[in-house]
């Protein structure tokens, strides 16, 4: 029963030649200034995949951070060992330098000031 849902849901959902995906991500944080104003600030990613058959934005906002990270650990510019979260400056900074010039960047914006 679910290999026929599978199926069926394959065949209605799939791309046709020439459509393309597109991924959203919005983070929204609310600061509170050491002065007492408060700001509400945004960070949007927007991609679109390319015309089916190429590259899905899925695809390209998944496997090009990962391919970047491998990259920087074979040229030894990470050198950390584990499982690493990106929060350390000396993780994300390069990794967030070589996706601005692969096209895929966040836009951060002052939504509210009060």
């Amino acid at each position: 029963m679910l290999d026929a849902v599978a199926k069926t849901l394959e065949q209605a959902l799939s791309y046709k030649d020439g459509e393309r995906d597109m991924c959203i991500l919005q983070h929204k944080f609310e600061i509170e200034h050491a002065s007492g104003t408060k700001e509400l600030r945004t960070s949007t990613l927007l991609e679109y995949g390319e015309p089916w058959p190429g590259a899905t934005s899925m695809a390209k906002t998944v496997g090009i951070p990962c391919a970047i990270a491998v990259q920087l650990v074979l040229d030894g510019k990470i050198t950390k060992k584990g499982i690493l979260a990106p929060f350390a400056p000396e993780i994300y900074e390069p990794i967030i330098e070589l996706l601005e010039k692969e096209g895929i960047k966040c836009v951060e914006e002052t939504v509210a000031t009060y």
